[in-house]
């Protein structure tokens, strides 16, 4: 590209830039349906790319390269794949690794969501290879993760603020699981429900239009046919059947629970075997799955045979119930060693197989009311995800849209009901935000931003007014006072302390491109002024940001209007509700590790890095740290870092620290500086 081609985009990004940035509510539009074109494509494509890996792996390397073999070789099949899974997600792309939900989740969280778009690439590579190989995971997380990061990368490309980054990311989410499903009132729940867990009509907006492009995208390249068929079903025929639909979402929800306590066994469990290199890791799950899959090859990859005959009725309850338990670990495992994948899909199975095993026995004991339909089956899928999620409403729609059978919705709503109640008061978790929380992320499904920024105050936010300029500054004296400074803003005030205007160094850039030289700061600066209170909340101050496109507030005080009691810069409020989110988060945890602290003599430390401590900047391995203490944790920039010798600290840093009690008040003095 030429330098004038080059110069030619950067203008024209910096006017699409400015474009969107002005028109909030409109200008993500745009991009919203480029996002969930995108989107749509990598579904379609993803599930091409697994579709062939498949058939490599089973038709070509099992039954051909292979086929000499005894029936034991089908134990080689994820084994091997997970040989090639494991450099990539443990050497070259550790964000590929894992179920790809909590990852986003914790993107949109604490990064502004911004996904790197080489672990999008990563993710597809592990993930083809993993579910083609017969890995128990699904398609959807990473489809999901896929769409988010093409979200977030043209927000990153065209340089946009974190809130429409953010949504941009949330929205690509959407499209993928609309693309993958044909399903896209599903797509939009999904992401406000599981990721943004809020609701407004700029979110709606956006997130609707990504997932409607994604869904039309997908459905002209690969048809409209239904993500699961199902025949028709009984429905619910008799008021007496509705308590048996009760019944079935409390069993879902104790099986959603189990799901998610084996899930994180797992993980831990093999994350301990400390003796083999992490890479091989994949490996190991890969011949684990293997060895379970000789008992039915139904719980593999993409393979879904005994789901459909549960649907339709025609399930076993020995097989069937056997297939629970085998699809439960070998999910477990295939996603605990390292392996890429999803754990939606593998929540329809079991939720499937409990289904079908609860009609058989309903069946059996009450033939006059409930017969093999399948329908008890179909609704256990969305319940036990409803229970492993606690997204009841993304449940209910998204196997409806699958299903294309809204005659489900009456008992679907009875059992989704249930589910989630019984998985809240069995399980702390979910199974998406119990991983987003060991990503260093505190999911808090119930607090609004709006909330922490109506508890701030803005004498919470404020700066000082550190810089001052009187009505008759001369411009040199100003561009002096504001050099090096990269926000700089001041107040002009007049000699009895009261404020004339406000200056800001666009204000200078703008008198010196016309020559004003000689002018001075009652000349250049803004003397229509909208003022604060300390008293006010952030909430109010961010309204007024928002109204007036403003970059600095003059705080006064309101018995004294006219004199400036400190300065509120837009940087203040982010920074302000950062600190407050992180304290929250910092209570959560220590309400978690209540145990530790508890203990005889053990203490929990949680120290933010302080400038008098003199440690900004140093690795922990240069610190003279006693050895009745430990450092188990670092978060630095919103993410928690796992501390190694190499980890080099920031000022503002909070670490986490377990201490003997003796050597409380030494490490208290390491790291607030003083003795």
């Amino acid at each position: 590209m030429t330098p004038t081609a080059h110069r030619s985009a950067l203008r024209f990004r910096e006017i699409l830039t400015r474009r969107i940035e002005r028109s909030p509510r409109a200008g993500p539009m745009v991009l919203a349906a480029v996002v969930g074109l995108g989107a749509g494509l990598a579904a379609v494509g993803f599930s091409i790319l697994v579709e062939l890996s498949d058939r490599f792996f089973f038709e070509i390397l099992k039954d051909e390269w292979l086929g000499d073999l005894p029936n034991a070789r089908l134990i080689l099949i994820p084994a091997i794949g997970g040989l090639l899974v494991g450099p990539i997600t443990y050497l070259l792309a550790p964000g590929a690794r894992g179920h790809s939900i909590p990852e986003v989740m914790a993107a949109l969280d604490s990064r502004g969501g911004r996904l790197p778009a080489s672990d999008a690439v990563a993710k597809i590579a592990a993930a083809t290879i993993t579910i083609g190989s017969g890995g128990a995971v699904g398609r959807q997380g990473p489809v999901v993760f896929i769409g988010a990061a093409f979200g977030s990368l043209a927000g990153r490309v065209l340089l946009l603020n974190e809130q429409t980054m953010r949504l941009l990311a949330a929205a690509g989410a959407a499209g993928g699981v609309a693309g993958v499903f044909n399903a896209p009132i599903a797509g939009v729940f999904f992401s406000l429900e599981v990721l943004l867990r809020r609701f407004s009509t700029r979110n709606f907006s956006v997130v609707v239009l990504a997932s409607i492009v994604a869904t039309v995208t997908a459905i002209a390249l690969r048809g409209d046919e239904l993500a699961i068929p199902v025949p028709t079903h009984q429905h619910l025929t008799s008021i007496e059947e509705a308590p048996l639909y009760a019944v079935l979402g409390v069993l879902c929800g104790i099986v959603g629970v189990a799901f998610i306590r084996v899930f994180y066994w797992t993980e831990d469990g093999l994350a301990r075997l400390t003796t083999i290199p992490g890479w091989l890791l994949p490996a190991l799950g890969g011949a684990l799955v293997g060895a379970l899959a000789l008992y039915d090859g139904s719980i593999l990859g993409i393979r879904e045979i005994a789901r459909d005959e549960a649907l339709t009725g025609e399930g076993v309850v020995g097989v069937m119930l056997a297939l629970l338990l085998l699809k439960l670990a070998a999910t477990s495992i295939s996603a605990g060693s390292g392996g890429s994948g999803g754990v939606f899909f593998p929540a329809l199975f079991i939720g499937a197989m409990t289904g079908g095993v609860f009609e058989e026995v309903a069946v059996y004991l009450l033939p006059d009311i409930v017969d093999d339909s399948g329908t008890y089956a179909t609704v256990g899928m969305a319940a036990v995800f409803a229970a492993a999620s606690r997204a009841p409403i993304t449940s209910t729609l998204i196997l409806v849209e699958m299903t294309d059978d809204f005659g489900l919705m009456v008992p679907l709503l009875i059992s989704i009901t249930a589910a989630p109640v019984v998985s809240q008061l069995l399980s702390r978790g979910t199974i998406y935000s119990i991983k987003a929380e060991r990503l260093g992320v505190a999911i808090e499904e119930d607090v609004e931003p709006s909330d922490v920024m109506a508890q701030l105050r803005v004498s919470d936010a404020m700066s000082p007014m550190l810089v001052a300029f009187g009505p008759d500054a001369t411009l040199d004296e100003i561009a002096l006072a504001f050099e090096g400074d990269p926000d700089p803003i001041a107040l002009v005030v007049r000699e009895n302390g009261e404020i004339y205007g406000i200056l800001t160094g666009a204000d200078i850039g703008e008198a010196l491109a016309h020559g004003e030289q000689n002018a001075t700061a009652a000349d250049i600066c803004t003397t229509y002024l909208r003022t604060i209170h300390p008293d006010q909340t952030l909430l109010d101050a961010l309204n007024l940001f928002a109204s007036q496109d403003i970059r600095a507030l003059p705080v006064v005080e309101p018995d004294d209007p006219w004199r400036p009691a400190g300065l509120l810069r837009r940087g203040d409020i982010t920074r302000a509700y950062a600190e407050a989110v992180d304290r929250r988060a910092s209570r959560a945890r220590r309400q978690r590790l209540r145990p530790v602290r508890r203990s005889d003599n053990v203490r929990y430390l949680e120290l933010r890095v302080s400038h008098e401590s003199g440690l900004d900047g140093k690795e922990l391995s240069d610190i003279d740290l006693t050895e009745d203490a430990v450092i188990v944790a670092v978060r630095h920039e919103g993410a928690t870092l796992i501390p190694r010798g190499h980890t080099r600290l920031a000022e503002g840093d909070r670490v986490t620290i377990i201490a003997s009690a003796e050597a409380v008040a030494e490490v208290r003095a390491t790291f607030e500086g003083h003795s």
